[in-house]
Parts: C-alpha cells; structure tokens; sequence
C-alpha cells in the first residue's frame, strides 16, 4: 500500500519527500529546545539543525539515485531515500559523520563503476583518493580501502597496475600535505588509528520506551532484509549481485570496527544497510509484511524523534 507509491514514483511523491525531510528534521523542536536536541561542541544549534536537514536529505538521494542508476536495484523507487532518513533518526548532532559519510558515496560511487572495467585505472585512483583526503580529518576511513581489494576480486579486474596507481591516489593528497607543511612551517602528522579492542557492553545506558521501540523495529528488519538478502541473491543479475556483495562486505567491515573501536558513530553502518533493507522493501514477495513493517518503521522513527530528547 505505502511501498506501491515509492516504486516508479510520481513527481508528487518527490515533493512529498522534500516535505517529509523538513518536517522530520524539526520534529524535535516540538517538544524540545533547540539547544537540548542540536547541541554541538563547535557549531551553533540553527546551523546543526540546517546541517542535519540538508546533508541526511542529499545524502538519501544519493544513495538512492546511485544504487538506481547502477542497475543493483532496478526499479526506479524512492524506497532507500525514505529508509536511509529513517534509519538515521537517532542522529541529530553528528556533523563530522554527516559530511564523512556523504563523501564515502563518491567512494562506493567509483567502487561499482568499476564493474565491467578491464583496466578500472581510473576508479581505483579516485577512490583511494577519496578515502586518502578523507583520512587527513578521519584516519579510521583508510580501512575500507579493503573494499577496494574485495570489489577486485568479484569484479575480475585486480591486478598489481591498479593497485599500483592506487597507492599514487594515496600518496598525492599527502605530498601536498607534506608541502604545506613545509611553506607555512607546520608539524606532520601521520594518521593515528584508534587502538582496536572490544567495546565494553556493560558501559551501555539504559534507553527509554520509544528508543526502544525504534531499536527492536530496526533490528527486526534488518533481520528479515538479510534474510531475503542470501535466499533471493542467486536470482539477481551478474551485476546486481557481485554490488549487493561489496555492500555487504561494506557492511561487515564498519560492524567490525565499530565492535573494535574503529569508528566512534554507528551513522557509518546506515549506508550499506539502506542498500540491503531498501533491496528487501523493493523486491521481496510478502508485500503485506513489507508494507506493515515500512510503516511500523515509519511510526517508531517518528515517535522516536519526537522523544530523542529523552
């Protein structure tokens, strides 16, 4: 009922989303100060607010458009806009992950373009000087260069060249580095990764009624999305498949370092896991389940939205 109207969407539905997002992002303010909600170590709370409205929003589309237009889900839809903004309800201050993530796009963008590529020269080098630039502010982005490996192997095209003018993709970013260093007299400093070790679950707060509800929905889906996920993968297009599996691989990746204290936001986590819930929104035969879990999804995102401040 609801999922029909995201799949091949009309131009009302697109004017529906920008709505959808303006409203989202100021749903705390309802029951909260603006203070409490979009609070910020460096950033006043009208600009988090206007930073948490826009880059979540171009962020959705993104993913969105990129997935579509690289035929991993075929049917144009609007489905993983709406599922990624809703998947990032609980993030209402993460400016540095906001612009982090939105610029790994551009990283997955070059990492599927690669498909089909016998001398992926080009996408390798951009890539890696993506993660490269991005590890001047974020070191711990220079561990999905795996995804780089990975996407090799299944795409048939690794081999010592493209690793070659990869390593050049990293080294460039920190030659100027370097330079600038040198010209204006600064110190340099290398990339310090966070030390990897489990995180401790007994430090975990206890969360209120409608994290709560969010939490278990989320967990739920994600769940029946995996499912579908490996039951359905072997009837996916050569293409489809072998770019559903980076996402997963993706996917495993950041789970793995935010369990070692890799990365300090789950926020990571919602971009491959918008690939494989919005593959399970689009495809997936039980449509009644879908749609009522869509909505169940809907509801508690909102009700937990309207009591983050909780």
């Amino acid at each position: 009922m609801f999922l029909k109207h995201l799949i091949n969407p009309k131009p009302k539905i697109i004017l529906f989303f920008i709505v959808f997002c303006i409203i989202f992002s100021c749903l705390p303010l309802l029951q909260y100060p603006i203070e409490k909600v979009f609070h910020h170590e460096w950033a006043s709370p009208i600009i988090v607010l206007l930073l948490g409205a826009i880059i979540p929003s171009f962020h959705a589309l993104g993913i969105n458009n990129l997935i579509y237009e690289k035929s991993i889900i075929r049917k144009e839809n609007l489905v993983l806009g709406f599922v990624y903004l809703l998947l990032c309800t609980p993030f209402t201050n993460t400016v540095k992950e906001w612009f982090l993530s939105f610029f790994l796009l551009f990283f997955l963008n070059y990492i599927f373009d690669s498909y089909q590529k016998e001398y992926p020269f080009s996408q390798i080098f951009n890539s890696i000087f993506v993660l490269s630039l991005l590890s001047l502010i974020f070191p711990s982005s220079l561990y999905f260069a795996i995804i780089i490996i990975i996407s090799g192997i299944y795409y048939n095209n690794l081999s010592w060249r493209s690793l070659s003018v990869g390593l050049i993709g990293f080294i460039i970013p920190y030659f100027f580095y370097f330079l600038y260093t040198i010209l204006f007299n600064k110190t340099f400093f290398f990339p310090q990764f966070l030390k990897l070790e489990l995180i401790d679950l007994t430090n975990i707060s206890p969360v209120g009624l409608p994290k709560l509800i969010w939490i278990c929905t989320f967990i739920i889906i994600s769940l029946l999305a995996f499912i579908e996920f490996f039951n359905w993968l072997y009837k996916k297009s050569i293409r489809a498949r072998k770019s559903l599996l980076v996402a997963f691989f993706y996917f495993l990746i950041i789970f793995i370092l935010l369990l070692l204290g890799g990365l300090d936001s789950w926020y990571f986590l919602m971009t491959p896991l918008c690939i494989i819930i919005g593959n399970y929104f689009t495809y997936t035969k039980n449509r009644k389940l879908a749609n009522a879990l869509f909505l169940l999804l809907a509801l508690s995102s909102f009700y937990y939205r309207y009591w983050i401040g909780l």
